[in-house]
């Protein structure tokens, strides 16, 4: 829709306005100089208008009403070739008036009234001039309704923007005219910047009324850009306490990013603030997944880990959403720090055997064994579940150095260092076998004769003679 509407505009731009440039300090009080330039009906308008000093209008802006002392306002405009000029100016308290066709004056009436009657309603709705004021007297003699009817009029996105600004700034809206107000004025500014101005600043007056909050949130839907919509968004959860309903709004507005940083910046910043009841975490998890970056969702996952009081359905999600990271490195460091928090238990031992599985990197592998070796939560199952794991790994370096941490930091019984030793056939290579027994001729007791022969026998394995002569060697010499 929002496409749809920005097309219309584009082609209505065409016709009704090009360019709008300001440069002003007040409206109507101060300097005030303005160019439009318009095509009306394929005929090109150029305007400028310039003002000095507090300039009061009549109530339906075709006439001054009052000016300050020295006060002016000047409007020259050009149209297909024709040049008018009108010159309005206190003198010694009087308004004063001079009119100009081409480079000659003509009295200001009855021409020159006419054309001011014709043309200053529509300068002063598209340039700013007393806008503030403007907005208010409209607000009280039409209500929104009438409003709403002037922004339509109003060419201008940053002047609409400025409109609805100040009617929220200066009127206190009930429920009908809020919500009418909505209904409107995001489809009639199409600057996303212009209506994400709006949203910042004034949020907190939509969020209070369930029914209103969800209007407010369906309306974002006409912010196109990740950035404004996540700086809206960012500002909602700052500006308000977002209750269950509110918060689910929040999310499901923030499934309209498509950027994967601007969407894990919101989720970081929900997360910091360490409030979310249980609920709240699993409508932000559901949200996780969709995130296209590898990279963005790990952070995500790893700070959702750092949240205290997690469910268990909540670690079953991270699990669950762990398995869509495609980069073994992010995998990885998800789940270390799973390790680190003690979230892999017995109890979902299973399905974190599973997410293992989809790592293929031996190196990352390997190191999430080597986190699991003096890790308490798996109790005596822990020595036979890692050595089973160990077979998913296919680099003999690996292999053997993961033996080795197994070794040195497992604590291991008897029992254990025999199983490990006769698993040492997996590794196929003659050098990392023989830097493994030559690690455990170190460690273990060879008075042993149990231990010994298990190590005798493993290094028959090895069909290199130097490799096997050392290994034998370190034996005998550790015997003497």
């Amino acid at each position: 829709m929002k496409t749809h509407l920005q097309f219309l505009l584009s082609l209505m731009a065409v016709v009704m306005l090009s360019t709008l440039s300001c440069n002003a300090a007040n409206a109507g009080n101060g300097d005030w100089d303005i160019v439009i330039t318009k095509n009306n009906n394929w005929r090109v308008e150029n305007i400028k208008i310039s003002t000095n000093g507090d300039i009061e209008f009549n109530e339906d802006y075709t006439d001054v009403k009052a000016m300050s002392d020295d006060a002016y306002i000047k409007i020259s405009m050009v149209s297909f070739g024709m040049k008018r000029k009108l010159y309005i100016r206190s003198d010694e308290g009087r308004i004063n008036y001079r009119y100009f066709e081409g480079s000659r004056e003509v009295d200001f009436e009855p021409k020159g009234r006419a054309w001011m009657k014709k043309m200053l309603p529509d300068i002063v709705r598209n340039s700013g001039l007393d806008l503030e004021n403007r907005v208010n007297k409209i607000y009280k003699k039409s209500g929104v309704t009438g409003f709403l009817n002037e922004l339509q009029e109003t060419d201008s996105d940053y002047y609409r923007s400025r409109m609805v600004k100040y009617l929220l700034k200066n009127n206190k809206l009930n429920k009908s005219e809020l919500q009418n107000l909505l209904r409107e004025f995001p489809y009639r500014i199409s600057s996303d910047y212009e209506l994400s101005q709006i949203y910042k600043k004034y949020n907190p007056v939509f969020i209070q009324d369930p029914e209103i909050s969800a209007e407010f949130f369906n309306s974002l839907e006409e912010i196109s850009s990740n950035y404004e919509l996540s700086q809206v968004l960012k500002s909602v959860y700052k500006l308000n306490e977002l209750n269950e309903e509110n918060f689910t709004h929040f999310i499901d507005a923030m499934g309209d990013i498509s950027s994967s940083y601007e969407k894990s910046n919101l989720m970081k910043m929900a997360l910091a603030d360490d409030k979310l009841t249980s609920a709240q975490m699993n409508k932000l998890l559901s949200e996780v997944e969709e995130l296209s970056s590898n990279y963005e969702k790990s952070q995500i996952i790893k700070s959702i880990i750092k949240n205290e009081g997690l469910s268990s359905g909540n670690v079953g999600k991270i699990i669950e959403l762990t398995e869509s990271v495609s980069s073994d490195y992010e995998m990885g460091q998800i789940i270390n720090s799973m390790i680190r928090e003690e979230m892999v238990s017995k109890s979902n031992l299973n399905e974190f055997t599973e997410l293992l599985g989809n790592i293929s990197s031996d190196y990352t592998y390997k190191g999430i064994l080597n986190q699991l070796i003096e890790y308490e939560q798996l109790g005596e199952d822990r020595f036979d579940f890692l050595l089973k794991a160990s077979d998913d790994i296919s680099s003999n370096y690996e292999l053997s150095k993961f033996y080795k941490s197994l070794l040195v930091k497992g604590n291991l019984t008897k029992k254990q260092q025999l199983t490990l030793i006769a698993k040492s056939e997996n590794i196929s290579s003659n050098y990392e076998l023989a830097s493994f027994l030559l690690l455990a001729i170190h460690e273990m007791n060879l008075d042993d004769e149990e231990i010994k022969d298990a190590l005798i026998k493993a290094a028959q394995g090895i069909s290199s003679e130097y490799e096997y002569g050392k290994v034998m060697k370190a034996i005998y010499s550790k015997e003497n």
